[in-house]
C-alpha cells in the first residue's frame, strides 16, 4: 500500500463540447474537491468548433488525428504547472490524441475517464433510433457508424470519429498510453472490457460520479412523481406521458427539449401531467424533496444519470428503466423500483406497485445509496487511490 500522497499536483485535461453536459458537471466538481482537500489543480481546457461539415473540417482533418498546437499547450503548461499527474476527461476534438504522446515523452502519468462510449461508438452513445446498438463493440474499424452516419446525421462526421478511434485502436494507443481507465459503473466497464479496445481488467477502475449533499427531503411526501430531465424520445418520455394519461396519478416534468411544445399541445386537456419548464438547480432540488419518486424511462444505457444520484442524496425513490446504468443504480424494492424498458404497460404496474407497497423505508434506503457511495468524502477516497496506485506504478 503506497503512503497517501499529499499536497499532490494534478492537471486536469477537458475538451468541452458547445453545450455544458454531465462531463463538465463532474470535471467542476471533481476540480473544487481536491482543491478542497489541499491539492494543486490547474484545468487545461479546450473548446470544439467543430461544425462536422464543409470545407474547414476537412481542411482541419489531420488535427483531428494529432493537433500540433494542443501538444505545445500541454507542453507549455506542463514546463509552468509540473503536474504529478494528468487526468484526461475528454480530448475529442482539439485535444486530440496528440496529448497521450506528450504525456509519455514526459513520463508522466495518465488517467482517462471514460464518461461516454466515444472511442467504441461514433455517437458516443451505444444508440440508435432511439434504442441501443452494439453494431461496433467488437470492431476495429466500425464502419456502421460511418454507414449509418451515427454522428451528428453527417457521413464524414461520422467517418472521421470511426478513423481516429480506429486507427489508434490498430496502433494501441488506448492499450499502451493511458495508464489507468475509468469508468463510472460496473455495466460500462464490462462493455468497454468485452470491446475492440483489447483492455486487461487490471487496466479499469471502477469510480462513479458525487453530489452535494442536498439533504433529506421531509416525509410525508406530497403526492406527485417528477421527472427532470431533457424532453426528448431517447429520455423514453413518450412511454412517461403515455402511461401518466392511462392513469389519474400526478406527474410534474422539469425541463426543455424538441418534444415539450409538441407534448404540451396535445396533453393540455389531461390535467394530472404538468411541463413546468427549465428550473435552477435549487428549485430542481425544492422539488425532489416533495416529490413520492423520480421517474427515469431512458431507453438507452446512460452514463451516470446525475438525477439519479442527485434524488438519493435527498432521500427520493426511483422508478426506473431495467437497463443499463439505470439497472445498476437502482435496486427494485430498495431505493426504487425497476421497469421493462418502454413498456407502458410494465410502468403502470410498477406506478400501481409504488402507490400500495411504498413506505419510509424506501426513502431511508434511498439516501442510505447516496452517503454509502455517492458523497464527496467517498469520492475522494477512490480518485485519491487511484493516483497513488498510478504514480506509484509508473516511478
Amino acid at each position: 500500500m503506497i503512503k497517501t500522497i499529499i499536497n499532490l499536483r494534478i492537471l486536469f485535461l477537458h475538451n468541452r463540447y458547445q453545450q455544458l453536459g454531465g462531463e463538465d458537471v463532474a470535471v467542476a466538481l471533481e476540480q473544487e474537491l481536491l482543491k478542497q482537500k489541499g491539492h494543486d489543480v490547474d484545468l487545461l481546457f479546450f473548446e470544439n468548433h467543430f461544425s462536422g461539415n464543409g470545407w474547414g473540417s476537412i481542411k482541419r482533418l489531420g488535427s483531428f488525428f494529432y493537433n500540433t498546437r494542443s501538444a505545445k499547450r500541454l507542453k507549455s503548461t506542463i514546463d509552468s504547472f509540473k503536474p504529478d499527474i494528468v487526468h484526461v476527461h475528454n480530448f475529442f476534438f482539439t485535444a486530440s490524441p496528440s496529448i497521450f504522446y506528450v504525456c509519455q515523452k514526459r513520463r508522466l502519468p495518465v488517467v482517462q475517464t471514460l464518461h461516454n462510449f466515444r472511442l467504441v461508438c461514433a455517437n458516443a452513445l451505444l444508440m440508435r433510433d432511439n434504442k441501443p446498438c452494439e453494431l461496433c463493440l467488437k470492431q476495429k474499424l466500425p464502419i456502421n457508424g460511418f454507414l449509418y452516419k451515427c454522428y451528428r446525421n453527417s457521413a464524414f462526421a461520422s467517418a472521421m470519429v470511426t478513423a481516429i478511434t480506429g486507427f489508434y485502436k490498430i496502433n494501441r494507443l488506448w492499450k499502451n498510453k493511458i495508464d489507468k481507465f475509468i469508468t463510472l459503473t460496473s455495466f460500462a466497464q464490462n462493455k468497454f472490457l468485452s470491446s475492440s479496445l483489447s483492455l486487461n481488467e487490471s487496466q479499469m477502475v471502477v469510480k462513479p460520479n458525487f453530489t452535494r449533499d442536498y439533504g433529506f427531503g421531509p416525509l410525508p411526501r406530497q403526492h406527485f412523481y417528477l421527472f427532470v430531465g431533457r424532453i426528448s424520445t431517447e429520455k423514453g418520455i413518450d412511454v412517461l406521458v403515455e402511461t401518466f394519461s392511462q392513469s389519474n396519478l400526478p406527474l410534474i416534468l422539469l425541463g426543455d427539449g424538441p418534444e415539450r411544445m409538441q407534448l404540451e399541445d396535445k396533453l393540455k386537456n389531461q390535467t394530472n401531467i404538468q411541463f413546468l419548464g427549465s428550473k435552477s438547480k435549487e428549485e430542481v432540488i425544492g422539488f425532489m424533496k416533495k416529490a413520492k419518486a423520480l421517474v427515469f424511462p431512458s431507453l438507452w444505457y446512460e452514463g451516470m444519470p446525475y438525477t439519479i444520484i442527485e434524488s438519493f442524496s435527498t432521500g427520493t425513490p426511483v422508478i426506473a428503466s431495467y437497463l443499463g446504468s439505470m439497472k445498476e443504480l437502482v435496486v427494485d424494492g430498495y431505493n426504487g423500483f425497476h421497469f421493462e424498458t418502454g413498456n407502458t404497460e410494465s410502468l403502470l404496474q410498477v406506478l400501481l406497485r409504488f402507490e400500495n407497497e411504498g413506505n419510509d423505508a424506501l426513502y431511508t434506503h434511498a439516501r442510505d445509496t447516496y452517503l454509502e457511495k455517492y458523497t464527496p468524502d467517498e469520492h475522494y477516497s477512490k480518485i485519491i487511490k487511484i493516483y497513488e496506485e498510478v504514480i506509484g506504478i509508473k516511478k
